[in-house]
């Protein structure tokens, strides 16, 4: 919980400080750079996030990695949460930070899983059938999951549209057993 609120904290004071100086845009995409390479990296991730390193270690290691690809208040930002010693929430303030700048910029990310891969087609009426019902653009988050057979579950914030082939033969099934379908006869 109280990583959640400093992550919360962190974010806000990197999001105002963007936001004035108009680089919400390009900081979203450099913090999202710090975190796919810190994530792709199994020793990167280790040192950065291990408190028993240094944080000198901590500090060449963010300069020589990251000094020449992201802006320098990223990179001072990145400094700041060694010196604080809260690199461990920085995959947190970064989710935090997303949101805000979203809500500055009136997007939602919508979580969408399919059975199969969206044609252009598809993706592009769903982006505008949300857009319509939300009012917000759309941003997808795309992910396969062979198990629910067929159709699309979209998770918006806290909401659920669960459309999915199995969602709907869990509930026929349910009714089945329950004896709530009338109007089919069993016969021997």
């Amino acid at each position: 919980m109280l990583a959640n609120q400093l992550a919360v904290k962190y974010a806000q004071a990197l999001y105002e400080l963007t936001a004035e100086k108009d680089m919400l845009d390009i900081t979203e995409q450099e913090l999202r750079l710090v975190e796919s390479t810190i994530a792709s990296y199994d020793d990167l991730s280790t040192l950065i996030y291990h408190p028993q390193v240094l944080a000198q270690a901590k500090k060449e290691t963010i300069h020589k990695v990251f000094g020449q690809d992201v802006h320098e208040v990223v990179l001072n930002f990145l400094l700041l949460l060694v010196d604080k010693r809260r690199e461990g929430i920085l995959p947190t303030i970064i989710y935090e930070y997303v949101n805000l700048a979203n809500q500055a910029r009136n997007i939602v990310e919508a979580e969408v899983t399919s059975a199969l891969p969206l044609d252009e087609d598809q993706h592009t009426a769903l982006v505008n059938k949300l857009s319509l019902v939300t009012g917000k653009k759309i941003v997808l988050k795309i992910q396969i999951n062979k198990k629910i057979i067929g159709g699309i579950i979209v998770k918006i914030g806290d909401k659920l549209i669960d459309g999915s082939v199995a969602r709907q033969l869990a509930t026929l099934k349910k009714a089945l057993l329950n004896n709530e379908v009338t109007g089919i006869e069993v016969t021997d």
